[in-house]
């Protein structure tokens, strides 16, 4: 079993590099476990969008 973790500063750059994984590598897939991040920054708000892939 392998992992590929993919981070990204918005959802829709995550859901592309995510779906270039799965057409790039094909993998079988066995667990995707996604996650979202927000943090205060200068006062503004920052966000990660997290993928974890076990294929």
């Amino acid at each position: 079993m392998k992992i590929k973790i993919i981070e990204k500063t918005h959802e829709l750059d995550l859901e592309d590099a995510v779906n270039d994984f799965i057409e790039k590598e094909n993998p079988t897939i066995h667990k995707i476990h996604y996650q979202v991040s927000m943090t205060s920054h200068n006062g503004e708000l920052e966000y990660s969008f997290s993928c974890l892939i076990e294929y």
